[in-house]
């Protein structure tokens, strides 16, 4: 796994060799605004198969994808008035959608999405036109990992698996985002905003 310094994402022509890397299907970590994350492109179903081998994690279990934007977001989910609010309300929240052209591997029925609320994540994706892959990058189990000495530690027998990190140094501890599912209505998991804020736009929203 080799190490970039996540500050080089200011140099246009770096940006644009890891777009390239990246859309071809490489394995990656990189920060977010939670934790360190591990990524792929979320269309290569080969690179996220071994986004399941690196953490050891359950197949039958589905990943949570970031987004750019929301074009990007509409392109492969259905975002519908209520969902758009809530993203556009608050930054970084994770919704539960009806998916279009993503994989089953990645979630055989629906999508889970963001738009990550981090200027480096956002500079990373910013020619990316397709989801990422964006799950925690440790193996099932371990604790979030906030800097890239964490995952080294936590994936130290899977490391040469693993293309690149992006580093950012050692990330403040956050809460995790806060998880609405836009089809049944109901927050599954309160982080950074409670479940009354995040309803009451959900509701009035038309």
């Amino acid at each position: 796994m080799e190490r970039l310094n996540a500050s080089r994402l200011d140099d246009q022509p770096f940006t644009s060799k890891l777009t390239k890397l990246i859309l071809s299907g490489v394995i990656f970590c990189y920060p977010t605004d939670t934790c360190y994350a591990l990524g792929a492109n979320a269309l290569n179903e080969e690179a996220v198969y071994r986004i399941y081998v690196i953490k050891d994690r359950d197949i039958s279990k589905p990943l949570p994808v970031i987004v750019r934007d929301l074009d990007v977001a509409a392109k492969f989910s259905v975002i519908g008035p209520k969902a758009r609010a809530v993203l556009e309300a608050f930054p970084g929240i994770s919704v539960v959608v009806p998916k279009r052209h993503i994989p089953d591997i990645v979630n055989p029925t629906q999508i889970m999405l963001r738009i990550p609320d981090s200027h480096t994540t956002k500079k990373l994706l910013s020619n990316i036109r397709v989801p990422v892959v964006s799950t925690s990058a440790n193996r099932a189990g371990d604790e979030n990992p906030y800097s890239v000495n964490d995952i080294s530690s936590s994936l130290s027998s899977k490391l040469s698996l693993i293309d690149f990190a992006l580093d950012a140094g050692k990330l403040d501890p956050k809460p995790p985002s806060t998880i609405l599912d836009c089809i049944e209505g109901k927050v599954y998991r309160e982080g950074a905003y409670s479940e009354d804020e995040v309803m009451e736009v959900f509701n009035v929203a038309d």
